[in-house]
């Protein structure tokens, strides 16, 4: 586009060299006008794409109150492979480690060992109808080792599917603390894995 002073200066020039001078002259005056008005545009910032407000929010502080606690080393004495691998999932949702026994023998091994090793289990679930050793000559045998020692017992709770008033006075008869129906509560377990924890927890 050619502005007026442009016209003017064309005018009273004639030759070829005259008229590209004019011509250089006027696009340098609108490339001057317009860094003008880019230089004096307020600044803008671009919208939050969501279309909500940016909130900066400090990082959560963990305090010792929120702390998880450390969870419980439960010996789980189950001859079912199902069953076993339900239990290990479950405590382990609920924060605790489990090491799976599949028989009773095997059971009272894995208890001598960590005891030996000074990592004594906080808690066994004993199946009560498992091969080779059943859960109550398991828990009778652990509780004789215990005679007479000055450590605290390691509760043991029975694990079955009868609720006959025999089994449950077999159970307490062998030195277990309780028993859990199979197949497990979930809430009933961690009921009683809590006042395991806080039980160990005031002992400490």
């Amino acid at each position: 586009m050619l502005t007026r002073e442009f016209l003017l200066k064309a005018d009273c020039k004639t030759s070829f060299g005259d008229i590209e001078e004019a011509l250089l002259w006027s696009c340098e005056q609108r490339a001057a006008s317009l860094a003008a008005r880019l230089m004096a545009s307020p600044e803008v910032t671009s919208p939050s794409l969501t279309g909500e407000p940016t909130i900066e929010m400090d990082d959560p502080v963990e305090t010792p109150a929120e702390r998880p606690a450390r969870g419980l080393s439960v010996l789980v004495a189950e001859d079912n492979e199902i069953n076993a691998l339900l239990m290990r999932s479950l405590l382990s949702r609920l924060g605790h480690h489990a090491v799976i026994a599949t028989n009773g023998a095997a059971a009272l091994e894995s208890w001598f060992a960590a005891k030996s090793a000074g990592t004594p289990y906080d808690l066994v679930l004993m199946d009560i109808q498992m091969p080779e050793l059943d859960g109550i000559e398991t828990a009778k045998r652990i509780r004789a080792s215990e005679a007479g020692e000055p450590a605290r017992r390691t509760p043991i709770l029975a694990l079955t599917a009868n609720t006959l008033v025999e089994d449950r006075y077999a159970c307490f008869e062998a030195g277990m603390d309780g028993f859990l129906i199979k197949p497990l509560d979930r809430d009933k377990l961690a009921e009683a894995l809590a006042g395991l924890a806080a039980a160990r927890h005031l002992a400490a």
